[in-house]
């Protein structure tokens, strides 16, 4: 049974180390027996490894990619967004802050990009044609 951090303790007994052929490449030379700690999650992290090692050039340069776009996004979320600690207790109402937060930053770019649109049209100028009373009063 995994302890409160998630590691597993297993300590083999003496008398399994001793006739080992593999003991001088296990051990120092003032350890009697061998003890691992893996974590509960070390399968997954095993199948993580081994995925990314069958990824050709193609995937490994899209990973790298999108990792760089997506960096900035969660470095923004937990800085100016409070996504770097909980509000309440508990995974879902975790799942509840990131929901808001990525809608917050959604939100944020969308009114960038209506400002950026209207400022350019402004810019512009009226349209070729146009009046000030037509551009002022909408038509119905």
């Amino acid at each position: 049974m995994p302890d409160s951090d998630g590691f597993q303790h297993y300590r083999a007994r003496i008398p399994d180390c001793e006739p080992c052929r593999l003991r001088a490449i296990c051990f120092s030379t003032t350890m009697r027996r061998r003890a691992i700690l893996p974590h509960k999650d070390h399968p997954a992290l095993l199948r993580a490894r081994c995925k990314y090692a069958r990824w050709e050039l193609r995937e490994r340069a899209l990973y790298h990619r999108h990792r760089g776009l997506v960096e900035g996004v969660h470095g923004e979320a937990k800085t100016w967004h409070g996504l770097a600690r909980a509000i309440r207790r508990g995974l879902a109402n975790m799942q509840i802050q990131a929901f808001l937060t990525a809608a917050v930053i959604n939100l944020k770019r969308l009114a960038g990009a209506v400002l950026m649109t209207l400022l350019s049209a402004l810019a512009m100028g009226p349209a070729q044609g146009a009046t000030r009373h037509q551009l002022a009063a909408p038509t119905s």
